[in-house]
């Protein structure tokens, strides 16, 4: 029995008015920090320092932050929310008011989360979404832990199958837990040469502002060579000093690591006949739930040393839920066991009836060709320079040729009369995607003019959220599974959802 009437219009805790306050600042602060970052190097630029003691400093920002709480107030006395008639209406607005009016049976996903601020104060936000949207219509920023759940409860019992997803709930048992070990081995077996690329295109991108800056305070006298200002000596330095270089990659390493644990801290996985319940972070921490009938695609993903600590990561897509919060879908650090005992919940029998059928050959020789392309261009300025550097082509070739050897090989598709399962993967990663049948809502077939002359095409399977792509087959088969695959959407009559 719930403890709160929502029939009746209710405000938002009164901590709301911190949450408030708290968010509101910080996007102007991410608005406008490179004007205050221009600001500040006019200062350097002028030889003059702000006085941020002076009355002319301090005034205006007491100013800005009296008008920030004052709206804050505004805010949270102008926000109430209430069911009524099987409707969730909510009303906010100062200026201009605003009133939303969602039907309880059209409510798809509500998620429980918790930033830094709102756990200092011990309040939850509550994040409602709606069929037919991909983004979150409503948010609710301030509520006790317990109202939050017991209106999310409330709200699901409107829905037939969110009423059975609630009666499951009672059932669920914690079916994983990841430990600080299963999160270390997970940051430490990451793809850290992306944060690597990512770290040094930013370096090379800011490399000119930050010698602009130098100059300006005059530090390079102090620093002497630890900081070349003319471009041909940085880029000498960045590409054979071994140190910095070592430097960017433990740099990336650690990055790596702290994400995956900010990330996936206390991630627990709660099970139950009809779904599963996520629940992990730590700055920003979130509790989903998974129902069966809502989850699209489902991949396992692993990459070489992930596989020899016996680690690999489960992702789901559903219905109706925003991009960014698809990200949230995930388990990471599961053993091949656990993995198996989901997908037999989620796809019973699918991955012992798997027929790996393999695409064209054209896959490979594509792959191939991109890299010998790419290659060639990268290899044109090196005509003009020292003919050793040809050297460096060696590694990268064979990388080419050892990735697209293993493109090939792990590609793969499986189709019966449930299930239609497809494999990818590079030298380093392997995936393999799940998704039945019934849940397919459109069915497409793409062919290049290079496909074209090699007589082959890409199906395409989409579905309520994202797409599974065949690649590269005999046209002749691409239209006989196209045709087999809406054959089966229209004559088996089973729901989606």
């Amino acid at each position: 029995m719930s403890a709160h009437n929502f029939e009746i219009p209710s405000r938002q805790s009164a901590k709301g008015i911190i949450v408030i306050f708290g968010v509101s600042l910080y996007k102007v602060i991410r608005g406008t920090i490179i004007i205050f970052a221009a600001l500040f190097f006019k200062y350097v630029r002028s030889d003059k320092s702000p006085d941020f003691t002076s009355l002319k400093f301090i005034l205006p920002v007491i100013g800005v932050f009296a008008l920030f709480l004052l709206l804050a107030v505004f805010r949270y006395l102008n926000f109430k929310f209430y069911v009524r008639d099987n409707y969730f209406f909510l009303k906010k607005g100062i200026f201009n008011k605003e009133e939303i009016s969602v039907s309880t049976s059209k409510i798809q996903n509500i998620y429980i989360k918790q930033n830094v601020l709102q756990q200092i104060i011990n309040v939850v936000s509550l994040s409602i979404e709606t069929a037919g949207d991909d983004k979150t219509e409503i948010e609710i920023l301030a509520l006790s832990k317990a109202k939050a759940e017991q209106l999310k409860a409330y709200l699901l019992s409107f829905s037939e199958v969110n009423r059975e997803e609630e009666l499951d709930n009672a059932d669920k048992t914690i079916h994983y837990k990841a430990s600080i070990k299963k999160l270390l081995l997970e940051g430490v077996s990451e793809n850290h040469l992306k944060s690597f690329v990512i770290i040094f295109a930013f370096i090379i991108g800011i490399y000119n502002d930050v010698k602009e800056f130098v100059k300006q305070l005059n530090l390079s006298s102090k620093f002497g060579n630890w900081f070349q200002l003319d471009n041909e000596s940085f880029m000498s330095f960045m590409l054979f000093n071994v140190f910095i270089v070592l430097a960017l990659l433990l740099l990336s390493f650690f990055l790596s690591l702290i994400k995956m644990l900010v990330k996936n801290f206390n991630l627990t996985v709660r099970r139950g006949p009809d779904g599963l319940e996520i629940s992990k972070g730590l700055l920003n921490k979130i509790n989903l739930s998974l129902t069966a009938s809502r989850i699209q695609n489902t991949t396992v993903s692993t990459n070489r040393l992930k596989k020899v600590l016996g680690l690999y990561k489960l992702a789901f897509t559903q219905a109706m839920a925003n991009k960014k919060q698809q990200l949230n879908f995930n388990i990471v650090g599961l053993s091949k066991i656990q993995i198996s005992e989901l997908l037999q919940q989620f796809y019973p029998d699918a991955e012992d009836r798997i027929t790996k059928n393999k695409p064209n050959r054209y896959l490979f020789y594509r792959f191939l060709f991109l890299s010998a392309f790419i290659l060639c261009i990268i290899n044109l300025p090196l005509f003009f320079g020292s003919k050793w550097l040809f050297l460096f082509n060696i590694p990268i070739i064979a990388y080419c040729v050892a990735n697209a050897i293993n493109i090939y090989r792990k590609a793969y598709y499986h189709i019966d009369n449930e299930y239609i399962v497809v494999g990818n993967g590079a030298l380093i990663e392997t995936n393999t995607s799940f998704l039945e049948i019934k849940k397919v809502q459109a069915v497409a077939l793409k062919q290049s003019i290079f496909q074209k002359n090699k007589n082959i095409a890409s199906v395409i399977v989409y579905t309520a959220s994202k797409p599974i792509k065949i690649p590269h087959v005999e046209l002749d088969l691409a239209y006989n599974i196209k045709n087999y695959l809406l054959y089966k959407v229209e004559h088996d009559n089973k729901n989606w959802m």
